[in-house]
């Protein structure tokens, strides 16, 4: 995880994109002179006098990128304080750049609108800067200075709006405090700009480091909109009366400094060079009421949820608004995508991993009979699989450690079977959480007793084994992942079956889609002509569609990225309970997980039952869950005569474990919450 250093940490925007903070990068706040009482985030005192010193210093914290957030923005204060404005606007922004450049660390210089004489709207990067005040012409002076002195620096020019520190109100801070109290806002109804939210700004700019950009980018909205305008929208976001904002002339305002009425930037080239657009205000708006609820005390925080972006969105869109949105091009692409991921020959994408693994144990010829085995510590579809082709089903015990499929279990198991005269025709072990079962040891079990195997990956994408991507099927004869909201990557429902072998490729692809093939070779007789197909089996309609692959393929962009923030929180999550009244789970030399869960497991010996442990932490809003119910602990499995007898591992499991949240967009303060919610989980004074 790369870290980003903000100089003028105290700063709004600093205080407000942390806010907002969601585990895409280490955070440190750059401090001079005033101090933060604040736990989440290191902070550091940096001296921004001396550039050799401040090189230093951030090569000290391994920064990767600094955005630096200095500047006196008072309009007033620049007019009325020249050098002050001098020293913090142009000065230290060149010591900042040359530090920058010393030590190798890219650079995000945060300029502003105010560069303008306001007589044009939407001033591009080339436009001429003509600023009308003290506070523009030394931020354009800081500008200079920066791009002579850093080459590779991105500047960028905005103006944005989003939650502020209690010491520092946003402008949209102070309207909503007024609409809250009932007060009148007077706003400027011929002062024009183009505001943007402090969640896009962070995400753009963080679209443009990964592009690699230099230079200048104007990163603000689509909409050239009146202050007074912006003032309206706001109060309707949030529910108050519009009357509440009034509009006034800034011509009226005569003691103030001068000031341009249009600072509207064109970003059209930010555009084009993301090849996307931002969202509309009403939408940011939105996401800023949504960020005020997630700010609140007692906040529900569920075990897991899907991260869809503005780019997948568009994905979507673009989809919808092309020749084909069931069976078309997207669809190819997607599963060319993971299977070049995962190091597999072949893959087939179907509208649910319940369909996947339904087809994969038809193409291993699964039927009436024949007996397949899985793990009780899964969802139900992990067995019905098998069901659904009028096979039995057995379970293998879990490990204590890793809640996987045991390999000592199965080999138990199996010499049992063997020696009754029935074995296993297909082995299907589950990744729980994310973590990979030791396949190697079950792949040798395998050509020892002549079972096949379906690795039940649903968890799982993403995650590694031996050093290898889990899903390349070096110990399988079919993989399946999940598409699932709450999954690793989400296709809104959805799933994947891959493998290496071609045979069972095209009895993938024909079971998926009615049985029916298009390819001569597969054929019984030469093609009728070009329209011609034939159905080869009984085949289902388990096919994804264009839109839904669309998702996919743009989640694919950032699968590392949301392994990677997910094996942060659980990292975090090993450190802030290794003390505590839960054990964490445990992971196997050999397996690198996703982390799709964070399974905890109550100790022995505690003065809380596990219903109270759940049911304290649903109280508080936090929506744990339990993966799984032994699936032979279900009515319907009951019926087919199976009970708890011979799982003494899964048993213990089940009335141990709970999930707790784990997700790419779990913020540092929820985490936080959970975390005490155990620690301190309720006055035992009380219970007993």
């Amino acid at each position: 995880m790369k870290t980003i250093v903000f100089t003028g940490g105290s700063s709004l925007l600093a205080q407000s994109w942390i806010r907002q903070e969601q585990l895409h990068y280490n955070y440190i706040l750059g401090l001079h002179k005033r101090q933060l009482d604040q736990k989440r985030f290191k902070t550091v005192v940096f001296d921004y006098d001396h550039p050799d010193q401040l090189s230093v210093q951030l090569q000290n914290v391994k920064a990767d990128i600094v955005i630096n957030c200095i500047g006196l923005t008072s309009v007033e204060a620049c007019q009325e304080n020249p050098k002050l404005a001098q020293k913090i606007n142009v000065e230290l922004s060149k010591n900042i750049a040359l530090a920058c450049a010393i030590s190798k660390v890219k650079l995000v210089h945060i300029s502003t609108d105010h560069l303008f004489d306001g007589t044009l709207p939407f001033a591009n990067e080339e436009t001429s800067k003509s600023p009308v005040n003290n506070y523009g012409k030394t931020k354009d002076e800081g500008e200079e200075v920066v791009l002579q002195t850093n080459a590779d620096a991105l500047l960028i020019r905005t103006n944005f709006f989003g939650w502020g520190p209690a010491y520092k109100a946003s402008f949209s801070d102070q309207i909503l405090k007024n609409l809250g109290n009932g007060i009148t806002s007077k706003l400027f109804k011929d002062v024009y700009y183009t505001p943007i939210s402090v969640v896009t700004l962070r995400d753009t700019i963080e679209r443009l480091l990964q592009h690699n950009a230099k230079g200048v980018f104007n990163v603000t909205s689509n909409e050239r909109i009146s202050k007074y305008q912006f003032g309206v929208m706001l109060a309707i976001a949030f529910g108050y009366p519009a009357h509440l904002i009034a509009p006034i002339s800034i011509d009226e305002m005569t003691d103030l400094t001068a000031r341009p009425k249009d600072m509207s930037l064109s970003n059209h080239k930010l555009s084009v060079f993301l090849n996307a657009s931002l969202p509309s205000i009403e939408r940011q708006l939105e996401d800023l009421k949504e960020a005020k609820k997630i700010g609140q005390e007692r906040m529900v925080i569920p075990y897991g949820r899907q991260d869809v972006s503005e780019k997948d969105i568009q994905s979507i869109v673009n989809v919808l608004r092309s020749d084909y949105i069931t069976q078309g091009p997207t669809i190819q692409k997607f599963e060319q995508r993971v299977a070049e991921y995962c190091g597999v020959k072949h893959a087939y994408a179907c509208n649910s991993a319940t369909s996947a693994l339904h087809i994969a144990c038809l193409a291993l010829g699964v039927k009436k009979g024949d007996l397949v085995w899985t793990s009780p510590i899964s969802f139900v579809a992990s067995s019905n699989c098998a069901l659904y082709c009028n096979a039995d089903v057995d379970f293998v015990d879990i490990d204590p450690k890793s809640y996987n499929m045991s390999p000592a279990a199965l080999e138990k198991k199996l010499k049992e079977a063997k020696a009754k005269g029935r074995l296993p025709k297909v082995v299907i072990p589950v990744h729980l959480s994310g973590q990979s079962c030791e396949m190697d040891k079950i792949h040798s079990l395998s050509k020892e007793y002549g079972f096949k195997i379906i690795e039940d990956a649903s968890h799982a994408i993403g995650a590694t084994y031996k050093g290898k991507p889990v899903g390349n099927c070096s110990y399988s004869d079919i993989a399946v992942f999940s598409f699932h909201p709450v999954k690793i990557i989400t296709t809104c429902e959805g799933g994947m079956c891959l493998t290496n072998d071609t045979e069972l490729s095209n009895l993938l692809g024909r079971y998926r889609s009615h049985g029916i093939t298009r390819q001569a070779s597969e054929m019984s007789k030469a093609p009728d002509g070009p329209w011609y197909y034939e159905q080869l089996n009984l085949g289902l309609n388990y096919r994804m569609n264009d839109v839904q692959a669309a998702l996919g393929l743009s989640q694919m962009d950032r699968l590392d990225e949301f392994i990677e923030k997910r094996r942060a929180i659980a990292r975090r999550y090993d450190e802030l309970l290794k003390d505590s009244i839960v054990a964490t789970p445990k992971q196997h030399k050999d397996t690198n997980s996703s982390w799709h869960l964070y399974i905890i497991r109550l100790k022995d010996n505690t003065q809380i039952t596990h219903q109270q442990l759940f049911e304290h932490f649903r109280a508080a809003g936090v929506l744990v869950n339990i993966h799984y119910i032994p699936i032979y602990r279900q009515p319907y499995y009951s019926a087919l005569g199976f009970s708890k007898e011979g799982f003494i591992e899964a048993e213990k499991y089940y009335q141990e474990a709970v999930s707790i949240p784990i997700f790419p967009g779990l913020t540092m303060e929820e985490q936080e919450k959970v975390v005490a919610l155990i620690n301190k989980p309720m006055g035992y004074q009380n219970l007993f």
